[in-house]
This record gives structure tokens, C-alpha cells and sequence, in this order.
């Protein structure tokens, strides 16, 4: 079958969260593109079939994949017009086709502005849809015309930890635990939010991951002829397979959470740390140096809060100074009450120390866990300034 020429301009649509575009009992009409930002790729996939379905029904979708270029260098690696051939070329098999292109950013940057006349006029039968690692600069003409006329859908990983500006909210109560619960609930399980904290702090965050330890979990209480998940059955079936972070490691590391700081760089000592372009690194001279490097900024900034709290200074300064964001006040101000200046100063003594003895073919990770045991002094009490 011949596709036709689209003659109508493509769906006019505003940017729209993934979570409430999936709860939409029907996307039609369709947009001619679709732009998904943010880190979550398992929810990109997710809405890639969802528009399949929507778009195919129950018949053989047709997709052509493009690997995009991995930085600005090789933007020339694809072209505008091959992609566009192959969005208005005509099928035999389908009046539709969908083109997908990954890590599409660099290839936005080049030819936004030249495929903006296609957004609008449409791609006779076929169907952008650019996975984006970040976001899209929302000044720009491209940006603005496919907010105007194309779906940009935020897929953001959620956070595993509640904001830290609230204190006093559980550990357990976070997007990514409630994410779970939502999750688990389509696949017929039932599971509350504590225990899917305890899922996700032995499994990771990754969203993928957690997906198939629900399949896990599924298959097993099936044939028990249940669906309630206890901390019994996912102590069962789920190893303990999470990744700490360099900047999670920071964070316990600076309010003095020795323990958790401890276990943290045991676990990415052995297993590896993927940084954020998703590389993994497991050489334990990269991770010691990318952790020196977040603490470094960090301790600066406590030591000028500290001196401006001497003076009598306090949360205000701090902000106008640039030293930390208001949402973050309540965690900055108990890593101030962990670390006095002179704990800062022996820190600083001690990086500088370790910097050298790595550089010089020293035990990395047995110096970093040093550090850390160095560090477990009870926390004292310090100045945190007048609100």
C-alpha cells in the first residue's frame, strides 16, 4: 500500500509528563514527532510502545532504529536527509512507519532548525520519535516549535530518597518507592511502600532492573497462589544488586554516617560505578578521584559557611553567596554540624595526602575507606547562623 501525502499540519500538543500521558486512555490523534528527554530509558521504552500500539494495533509495526551520534564531532554520522528519507518513503507493507533515533541530542543540535518545517507540515505516514539524554534548551526556535506542535515528554529517573529539605520525611517515602508500588500493581502484586524500599535498596535503582525483579517476584507468588510481596519474599528471590553512587557515597561520607558511608564504598569498590554517561568504571583509581573531586567543592563551601556563621551570618548568606540552594539548607546544615572547621582542615590535609599516595601507586580503595573510618567522629556541634 501507498502511503499518502499528509496534508494536514501535525497534532498541536504541550509538553506533557510521562505519567500522565500513560494514565490517557487513548494518544489519538498521534503527533508527527515525539521528543523524550530525561535519564530513564525504561520509561522511554515504555512509551515507545504504547505509540507502537496506538499507531499499529495488533499488526506488524514497522520501525527503522538510528544510533545517533555519541558527541558534537560526529554529527555529520547522520544526516538530516537520511533520516527524512526514510521517515517520507513510501511502504509497501504499511500507510505508517515510526523512526527512532537514540541519543538524538547532538543530532538536534545540528538540524533542529532545518526540520522544524517537517514538524509542522508533517512526515507523510511517518513518525519521529528522538530519545533525548537531557533536555531540550527551551530557548531555542526548534524547542519552542516542538513544544508547539510535537510531544516533549519528560522521562525523568525518579529519585530513590525523599527531597532532602524535608527532614522528617522516611527514607522509604520517595518517587522511586512509590514508582514501584504503581508499577507492581499492573502486574497484579501487591506491595507496600516500605517494602518496596527494601526492593529498590537491594536492586538498584535502575528501572529495568526493578522491572524484571517484579517478574521475579510474579512467577514465584504465582505459583503460591498469592500476590501480597513481603520483606520475606524479597529477601527471597531479589539479590542484593545495588549500585552506590560516588555522589550518594559523598553525601553519607560528609554528615558523618560512617557505617553507610563504609558499606557505600565496599560495594562501589567491587562492583563498579557507572558515571552519569552510563559508562562503568570499576578501576579503583578513576573512583577515588572522581570522589575526591565531588568532596573538594563541598568542603569548600562548608568552610566559608562556617566563617560566615562566625560573623553571625547564616542560611540567607550562605544562598546569596552561592555556597548551597535553599531546597538543600537542611542537609547542608548537618554536614555543618558533622564537620567543624577543624575536621574540614584534617579532611583537606588528608585528601591532599591520598591524592598523592594514589598518584604514586597506592591502595586506592584501602585509602578511601581509611578516610572514612578517619572520619567517624561523633558529630559536634557547630554555628549554623541565624535564619
Amino acid at each position: 500500500m501507498i502511503a499518502r501525502k499528509d496534508t494536514k499540519p501535525a497534532a498541536r500538543a504541550e509538553p506533557v509528563g510521562f505519567k500522565a500521558l500513560m494514565m490517557r486512555s487513548s494518544w489519538k490523534p498521534l503527533p508527527s514527532a515525539a521528543f523524550l528527554t530525561g535519564s530513564a530509558d525504561f520509561l522511554k521504552g515504555q512509551f515507545i510502545k504504547r505509540f507502537t500500539r496506538e499507531l499499529f494495533g495488533e499488526a506488524e509495526p514497522e520501525i527503522h532504529r538510528f544510533q545517533g551520534p555519541a558527541n558534537d564531532r560526529q554529527l555529520a554520522d547522520l544526516p538530516l536527509a537520511v533520516v527524512l528519507d526514510e521517515l517520507r518513503t513510501p511502504s509497501l507493507f504499511s500507510p505508517h512507519r515510526i523512526v527512532i533515533v537514540d541519543r538524538a541530542g547532538p543530532f538536534l543540535v545540528a538540524h533542529g532548525e532545518d526540520l522544524i518545517p517537517f514538524l509542522e507540515a508533517g512526515f507523510a505516514g511517518g513518525y519521529l520519535l528522538a530519545l533525548i539524554d537531557g533536555k531540550l534548551d527551551g530557548r531555542t526556535r526548534f524547542a519552542k516549535a516542538a513544544a508547539r506542535v510535537a510531544w516533549v515528554v519528560d522521562c525523568p529517573q525518579p529519585y530513590d530518597r525523599p527531597p532532602p529539605w524535608d527532614a522528617k520525611m522516611p527514607v522509604w517515602d520517595s518517587e522511586l518507592t512509590h514508582w514501584i508500588v504503581n508499577h507492581a500493581s499492573r502486574k497484579g502484586l501487591e506491595i507496600d511502600p516500605k517494602t518496596a524500599f527494601f526492593l529498590h535498596d537491594r536492586a538498584g535503582t535502575d528501572l529495568a532492573v526493578l522491572d524484571e525483579e517484579l517478574e521475579k517476584i510474579a512467577t514465584f507468588l504465582a505459583g503460591k497462589g498469592a500476590k501480597r510481596v513481603d520483606a520475606e519474599t524479597v529477601a527471597a528471590i531479589t539479590g542484593d544488586l545495588r549500585e552506590d553512587s560516588v555522589f550518594l557515597l559523598a553525601d553519607r561520607f560528609l554528615e558523618g554516617r560512617r557505617g553507610e558511608a563504609l558499606q557505600a564504598a565496599e560495594r562501589i569498590f567491587v562492583k563498579g560505578y557507572h558515571t552519569e554517561k552510563g559508562a562503568l568504571t570499576t578501576e579503583p583509581v578513576s573512583i577515588a578521584l572522581l570522589l575526591i573531586g565531588a568532596l573538594v567543592p563541598r568542603l569548600r563551601a562548608l568552610r566559608r559557611a562556617h566563617a560566615v556563621a562566625a560573623e553571625g551570618g547564616g542560611p540567607d548568606q550562605w544562598i546569596e553567596m552561592g555556597l548551597i540552594q535553599r531546597p538543600f539548607i537542611s542537609r547542608f546544615q548537618r554536614e555543618m554540624r558533622a564537620l567543624p572547621p577543624a575536621k574540614i582542615a584534617r579532611i583537606f590535609d588528608r585528601l591532599y595526602e591520598i591524592d598523592r599516595a594514589i598518584k604514586s601507586g597506592g591502595d586506592a580503595a584501602a585509602l578511601i575507606e581509611l578516610l572514612i573510618v578517619e572520619q567517624g567522629d561523633a558529630p559536634q556541634p557547630a554555628a549554623t547562623g541565624r535564619m
